[in-house]
């Protein structure tokens, strides 16, 4: 009579810890109040490319805390929609 073969269980394990979505989350953040801040005090179109440039940033820093390494094909979509 042939033996069974035990099943392997495999273990799960989160992409990343906690704290790095926290700081990932907390930086992006910076880096949005920054960009508009920033871009208000350039003023003119300077202001408006460089402030939607580092926005951009802050958001992807938020969006990458928030929905994981993959995230970053959503906030390309979104801001090209606009």
């Amino acid at each position: 009579m042939p033996r069974k073969q035990p099943e392997t269980a495999v273990a799960v394990q989160p992409d990343q810890p906690a704290r790095h979505d926290t700081l990932h989350i907390v930086l992006g953040a910076l880096l949005v109040v920054g960009g508009v801040v920033g871009g208000i005090a350039l003023g003119g179109w300077l202001g408006l490319g460089l402030g939607a440039l580092v926005v951009l940033l802050g958001y992807y820093f938020v969006v990458l805390g928030i929905g994981g390494k993959h995230a970053w094909l959503e906030i390309f979509q979104e801001f090209f929609n606009m």
